[in-house]
C-alpha cells in the first residue's frame, strides 16, 4: 500500500524522572493554557504537541494520534492509593486525571483544532498501532495531516514496575514526549514515508528486506532479541541513544531520521515475533 506521507517535523523530549510541576513551568512558558490541577502525562503531551507545532502552519483539521503504555500512571497510583485507605477519599481531579482520554481533548484545546483525537494502547507496540492507524487514515483520504506521538511517565514511582513490564535491557525508565509532523506536501519535508507494514512472519519479513537498500537500521528491544532471525546487514545497526520509556521507538525514529542518512529502516518487534517495518527515504 503506497501513501505519500511526508515527514515535517520531529521533537524529542526525554528526560530523567520530573515532577508535574517542573513540567507545567515548561508549559508555562509557551502556552497560557491553564493546566495547574492536570496530570503530569497531560502537561507532558500538551508541551510535546506545541512544540512540535511551533513554526507550522496546519489546519484547523489536523488530527491527532497518541499513544500510551502507562497513561496517567503517577495519577493512577495516587488513586488506588486512596481508594485503599481509610483516611482518605478520592479527589475529583485526581479521579479525572486517571482518564487519559482528557489529553486529545487538551492538545485540541490548545492547538485549536477541530479534527479526530485518538488515544492507543497496545502493550510493546502502541506507537507502531497508532501510526498504522494514522497510515491507513491517510490511505482512505480521511486526513491530509496529522500529529503522531508517543507520551509516557517515567516508571521510577511504580514498585515493582519491571515485574509488569518488558524491559529487557533493564534500562533506567524516563519520562517521554515525542512527536511527528506528517502531511502530504513534499516542500521542506525531512522524510518521505516510503513504505511501511506488519508481518505476522519473519520469513516474509526477511524476504521484503532483501529486495530493499538502506544505509541505517534501527531495532526496538525484541528485534534486538531476535536480530540473529533478521536478515539485515548487522554493521548498519544503529545504536540508540538512551530513549528508554513506554513508546520509545518514536524516539528511537527520530533519532534514525536527524542522522539524514538516504535510505533508512526500522524495525518493531513484539514477544511473538510479529513485526512492524518501517522504511523512510531523506529528502535532500
Amino acid at each position: 500500500m503506497r501513501v505519500k506521507m511526508y515527514i515535517k517535523t520531529i521533537y524529542k523530549q526525554v528526560n530523567e524522572n520530573k515532577s508535574a510541576k517542573d513540567y507545567r513551568k515548561d508549559l508555562k512558558e509557551i502556552s497560557s493554557l491553564n493546566l495547574r490541577r492536570n496530570s503530569k502525562f497531560n502537561v507532558m503531551a500538551v508541551y510535546g504537541a506545541i512544540k512540535t507545532l511551533n513554526d507550522v502552519k496546519y489546519k484547523d483539521t489536523l488530527s491527532t494520534y497518541l499513544s500510551s503504555e502507562y497513561g496517567c500512571i503517577e495519577d493512577l497510583l495516587k488513586v488506588l492509593n486512596q481508594i485503599n485507605s481509610d483516611d482518605s477519599m478520592i479527589m475529583p481531579f485526581d479521579f479525572l486525571n486517571v482518564n487519559t482520554n482528557n489529553t486529545g481533548f487538551l492538545i485540541s484545546q490548545a492547538l485549536k483544532t477541530v479534527g479526530n483525537n485518538i488515544n492507543i494502547t497496545c502493550e510493546d507496540l502502541s506507537f507502531e498501532k497508532a501510526f498504522e492507524l494514522a497510515y491507513f487514515d491517510f490511505h482512505f483520504k480521511k486526513v491530509d495531516e496529522v500529529l503522531i506521538g508517543g507520551v509516557d511517565e517515567s516508571l521510577n514511582n511504580v514498585p515493582s514496575s519491571n515485574f509488569v513490564i518488558n524491559n529487557l535491557e533493564n534500562l533506567v525508565s524516563k519520562d517521554g514526549s515525542s512527536w511527528i509532523y506528517i502531511n502530504e506536501d513534499k516542500t521542506d519535508s525531512l522524510a518521505k514515508v516510503k513504505y511501511f507494514d506488519f508481518f505476522t512472519d519473519l520469513n516474509k519479513l526477511n524476504s521484503y528486506l532483501k529486495t530493499i537498500d538502506y544505509k541505517i537500521v534501527g531495532l526496538n528491544q525484541f528485534a534486538k532479541k531476535y536480530v540473529s532471525q533478521l536478515k539485515i546487514n548487522k554493521n548498519l545497526i544503529y545504536e540508540n541513544q538512551d530513549n528508554f520509556y513506554g513508546t520509545y521507538s518514536i524516539a528511537n525514529i527520530i533519532d534514525i531520521l536527524n542522522e539524514k542518512e538516504e535510505n533508512s529502516i526500522y524495525i518493531s518487534l513484539d514477544n511473538k515475533k510479529r513485526a512492524y517495518l518501517f522504511y523512510f527515504e531523506s529528502i535532500k
